[in-house]
């Protein structure tokens, strides 16, 4: 959205300053969504889903501050890690992730839907069901192959905007936006809660603290540079593979490291490592083979294009001083985000100050104000937007009155359109069969991957289940 803002006024710049200011957005945009997700336990954007669960618990600790601090440290760390890989690997990176096909990105989200299991929480089953509801909401639009519609009532639903299945910005506002009002509204009868709003503890977690938690900041710094590199996968499902990959790290930590989804400041770190780190290796794809990795890297080097600049090798032979400032401009960017951020680290938590009475009818407002902005001048498809925000809120308000957690349907719905895509692809390519699964090394792998979470996950649950 902050991108779309600022695309008339980049055209107006030139190619190096245009590209700058997109990129410094984008940056900037990844590292603020972490704000509300731990404040008020509404993620500003898909990439701080895996955040919003620690972030919220720490803020019921009145630690707030802590969270905020760690969430900084760990965007700054992600950034300009991923941008050392982008300096120096771009080529050799962009290379391996040609070897990413069809079937490689099915199997590489079999693991991110596999991962359900693990934000689950003690209740896997709650969380495969709604990992499946969100599967089945993403098939809901156009079918990706032949373009047949597949909804209820196509007759008369077919000339709406539903035609074009669910937004992905407006359910994401309403399954935690607007549900969270929703539930809000419930507690305006019981007295205000003031000792969080005033004991947010220390702006930044202790220097040990984070120092122990390195392997957790490498995994994820690997894992989300690396699968921003891979077009078509984004932070989505880099956040929830960073998070899992920090949880095993704590299980073997021996309690040195707190286990995430306890409100802790590794279950903040991990993910915000890994979002980050994607903005960086986003650009690999696209300047190196000129492939966006996501829909802002696609923007960009639409920006690119318009100026008469063709993204890949000409570029790195024809034009290096742009690729210079490009890097320069994210350094920049970097930098200047965790300045910025940690001036106001004090003073995001007075957010809490403000009474529920006056927060949650602002929230709704802007829950639904964000939605019909999206559509620009098409007032029937800012009334779909809307509704489906809406529609949604009630839905997430039923999931969290009864204990369903939420994030599992985001990752269904999330993953399920490109699990499916790639999945008819890879079997179109294969002849009508499975070949290219069984065929490819790095298929084998995810797929020994998806058994040892499972397992892992299994047995974690068994020790736990005879300690209590």
């Amino acid at each position: 959205m902050g991108i779309a803002l600022v695309i008339p006024v980049s055209y107006q710049l030139d190619t190096a300053t245009g590209i700058g200011m997109l990129l410094a957005v984008y940056c900037g945009a990844v590292c603020g969504a972490s704000i509300p997700a731990i404040l008020l336990g509404i993620p500003g954007n898909p990439n701080a889903i895996a955040t919003t669960e620690d972030g919220q618990l720490m803020t019921k600790k009145g630690l707030a501050g802590q969270a905020l601090g760690g969430a900084i440290i760990a965007s700054v760390i992600g950034g300009l890690g991923s941008e050392i890989f982008l300096i120096f690997f771009s080529p050799l990176v962009a290379e391996m992730t040609l070897a990413f096909g069809p079937a490689e990105k099915c199997t590489l989200a079999l693991v991110g839907l596999v991962i359900i299991a693990v934000v689950s929480g003690n209740n896997v089953l709650k969380g495969l069901l709604m990992g499946a509801l969100g599967f089945v909401l993403a098939f809901l639009g156009p079918d990706p192959m032949s373009g047949a519609l597949r909804i209820p009532f196509v007759s008369v639903l077919g000339k709406t905007p539903f035609a074009d299945g669910l937004d992905m910005t407006s359910t994401l506002i309403g399954l935690y936006g607007v549900s969270q009002v929703f539930a809000e509204i419930d507690n305006f009868r019981k007295p205000q809660n003031t000792n969080v709003c005033t004991n947010i503890g220390r702006p930044f977690p202790p220097l040990k603290k984070l120092l122990s938690m390195w392997k957790i900041v490498l995994s994820s710094l690997g894992i989300g540079t690396l699968i921003g590199a891979i077009p078509g996968t984004g932070a989505s499902i880099a956040v929830f593979m960073s998070r899992n990959a920090a949880t095993g790290i704590c299980s073997r930590s021996k309690g040195k490291l707190d286990m995430p989804g306890t409100g802790c400041l590794e279950g903040v770190v991990a993910p915000e490592v890994a979002n980050n780190a994607v903005t960086g290796g986003a650009l690999i794809p696209a300047l190196s083979l000129g492939i966006p990795g996501d829909a802002a890297t696609a923007v960009l080097i639409g920006a690119l294009m318009i100026k008469g600049v063709t993204p890949g090798f000409a570029l790195f032979s024809q034009n290096m001083p742009l690729v210079y400032s490009i890097f320069i401009t994210l350094l920049i960017s970097n930098i200047f985000m965790g300045v910025f951020q940690m001036l106001g680290v004090r003073w995001y938590p007075k957010i809490l100050l403000i009474s529920q009475r006056v927060l949650m009818p602002l929230i709704l407002i802007l829950s639904f104000l964000g939605p019909y902005a999206l559509a620009g001048s098409s007032i029937s498809k800012g009334v779909y937007f809307i509704g489906t925000a809406l529609i949604m809120g009630l839905l997430g308000y039923f999931m969290k009155k009864n204990q369903y957690p939420i994030a599992p349907v985001v990752l269904g719905l999330i993953l399920g359109e490109m699990f499916e895509e790639q999945f008819r692809r890879a079997v179109k390519l294969g002849g009508g069969t499975l070949s290219r699964f069984y065929t490819s090394p790095i298929c084998w792998v995810f797929i020994l991957l998806v058994v040892v979470i499972i397992a892992s996950t299994v047995m974690r649950n068994r020790r736990e289940g005879k300690n209590a």
